[in-house]
């Protein structure tokens, strides 16, 4: 089995030589990951490397770094203390054949010896089969042979019984040893499916097809008694020294950093190399636990990564930055802005559109107000915590322990930090109803950023008193600004609109307008048993045009008053609110009157 194994891996293989030839050997140190910075947008990978270095100059070379690095990011730095001198860095791509090759030997033999598990199987179930038959024949025989003592004599009962117990227990052992090889024979099948699958995927469908049909060609010659033939797959073979001596199929690449240093001593020195790689990113994952009850606020902070660099992290320390580096920074060109004649033609002359830049002004955070935690004397081991750090217009959140993250098309969620949120200045809870779209209100709490993180736009999972309320996305929130999050529906506090009257008012109305007057009722309804406050939205008629006219009248309590709002995109396109604290099983109704004024030859929209 073994000589087929290696015959198989040898016919093929060679042909892969064949057409790719060999590439020169060449020494090369291996690297470890030691440090990842983690921007929202790609990641900053610093490796290290123990070298030894002879006096004069040195041509160091790191290998197995990924394809998909950019090679301009690429540097290099020696110890402080080293009296020697990086003189040059250079990047250069290789193509992995050897390493390809040996992979595909690695799977074939894989393959190879779950085929020697399997065959063994397969032996121990013929040996079973065959006892089984035994037994079947013992049974047989035992038929007959009391058939013929029963016409002849006194049957001996003992015997039979004695031989159909020891029958039945045999053939008991027998299933159960069945049973067992057949689960042991479906996970070998298993992890022959996915070793195929993978070689495959590595060698490429036309080298797979010519080794499965090479591996049928030596079973079947195993359980022939002839002379063993192989012209079958002659024209196979030279379909597969084609395909290897064009320049078809995919190779894999790997990129190697060729560093040449000079060191005034023999010596051995630890290299650091760092560069940039995409295809990785992460963002801000929350849990906020809120309790009305208490009236504070637990915010649980995760990072969200993802990561499909092809290189793992393993044991690392990592930075998650706030930062989304561009690779090119262009500020955008103020147009010239031109005023001309329009001349009649035919063709649309379209002017180039403007961009606006906005610059923001970093605020300067002092972190020395974060509460330190001091170790007593028998007192059980804390968890250390993320350690925030500004750099430049981004901050840095240093993760505790070491951290390992693997390639993957899969999200990692990892803790950064947990805060707690109290105080009537930081959380307020209240009640929102909106009468014009549902009758139901919303439970919602309006909270200040007072950690010492901003919040990242990301998902967050929403627990009111520990129960699982639903997600909603989380918008960007500097620290010390303040969030509203909306919490759950609370049915138990309603509110309804009604429309009482429209009719359109002719007294007192003199040349040619028209005057519409619409009266509304709103009637908001707090069946809890307690006291809550209560914000009513609403929204009033706007006119875009000074031909119309829209007044608001005989108003039963007045709109809120707040400067902040005011000034908001809402307000001016007609939203409005009361906000009021409704007593334990007390209705309050609010109305109004809108009057709608305009020319009688006026045709207008929205009324």
């Amino acid at each position: 089995m073994k000589r087929m194994a290696g015959f198989i891996s040898i016919c093929i293989l060679s042909l892969y030589i064949t057409g790719t030839g060999r590439g020169n050997e060449e020494a090369a140190y291996q690297s470890k990951i030691i440090s990842v910075k983690l921007y929202q947008n790609q990641a900053e990978i610093t490796r290290t490397a123990s070298v030894s270095l002879v006096k004069g100059q040195n041509m160091i070379v790191l290998s197995t770094l990924p394809e998909l690095l950019y090679d301009w990011s690429v540097k290099g730095s020696l110890p402080r203390d080293f009296p020697g001198k990086i003189l040059s860095l250079e990047v250069e791509k290789k193509a992995l054949i050897k390493k390809k090759q040996t992979r595909i030997l690695e799977i074939e033999e894989k393959l190879e010896k779950l085929r020697e598990q399997d065959q063994v199987f397969v032996d121990d179930l013929k040996n079973i089969k065959s006892q089984e038959e035994f037994l079947d024949s013992i049974l047989k025989f035992t038929d007959q042979t009391v058939s013929k003592e029963l016409a002849t004599r006194i049957p001996q009962v003992k015997v039979w019984d004695d031989t159909l117990g020891w029958v039945v227990e045999k053939k008991k052992k027998l299933l159960n040893e069945k049973r067992s090889i057949e689960k042991n024979r479906e996970k070998i099948g298993k992890e022959i499916q996915n070793w195929e699958f993978e070689l495959s995927q590595i060698a490429g469908y036309s080298y797979f097809e010519t080794y499965r049909s090479l591996n049928q060609a030596v079973s079947s010659n195993k359980s022939s008694m002839a002379v063993q033939q192989f012209n079958d797959i002659t024209t196979k073979y030279a379909e597969r020294r084609k395909l290897f001596t064009g320049t078809s199929g995919k190779v894999d690449i790997e990129k190697r950093v060729i560093i040449s240093i000079f060191s005034p001593t023999e010596r051995s020195v630890e290299v650091t190399v760092s560069y940039v790689i995409p295809n990785t990113y992460w963002n801000m994952l929350y849990d906020v636990r809120a309790s009305r009850e208490k009236g504070d606020i637990n915010l649980v902070i995760y990072g969200n990564i993802f990561q499909n660099t092809g290189e793992d992290w393993k044991d690392i320390t990592l930075a998650l930055s706030t930062g989304s580096p561009v690779n090119t920074i262009n500020p955008p060109v103020v147009q010239p802005w031109y005023l001309d004649i329009v001349e009649d033609r035919d063709e649309y002359a379209g002017g180039a559109s403007n961009r606006s830049f906005r610059a923001k002004k970093a605020e300067k955070m002092d972190f020395a107000a974060s509460e330190s935690v001091e170790e007593k004397e028998g007192a059980p081991a804390l968890l250390p915590e993320t350690t925030i750090s500004e750099k430049g217009p981004y901050l840095d959140l240093t993760l505790p322990l070491k951290q390992s993250i693997l390639s993957s098309a899969k999200y990692q969620k990892k803790f950064i930090k947990d805060y707690a949120i109290s105080g009537a200045d930081n959380v307020r809870f209240y009640y929102e109803v909106i009468p014009s779209q549902i009758t139901n209100s919303f439970l919602r709490v309006e909270t200040s950023n007072s950690t010492a993180l901003p919040w990242l736009q990301g998902e967050a999972q929403l627990f009111l008193e520990n129960e699982f309320m639903g997600k909603v996305a989380m918008p960007f929130t500097p620290v010390g600004k303040k969030e509203d999050i909306v919490l759950g529906m609370e049915p138990r506090i309603t509110a309804k609109k009604e429309l009482v009257k429209k009719y359109e008012d002719t007294a007192g109305v003199f040349g040619g307008n028209r005057r519409i007057l619409y009266i509304y009722k709103i009637v908001v309804e707090n069946q809890i048993k307690a006291n809550r406050e209560i914000v009513i939205v609403d929204n009033i008629p706007v006119s875009r045009n000074k031909k119309i006219q829209v007044e608001v009248a005989n108003l039963s309590h007045p709109f809120m008053k707040d400067g902040v709002f005011e000034k908001t995109t809402d307000y001016a396109q007609g939203i409005r609110k009361w906000k009021m604290e409704i007593g334990a099983g007390k209705k309050v109704e609010i109305t109004y009157d809108i009057t709608v004024s305009f020319d009688k030859d006026t045709d207008v929209s929205g009324l």
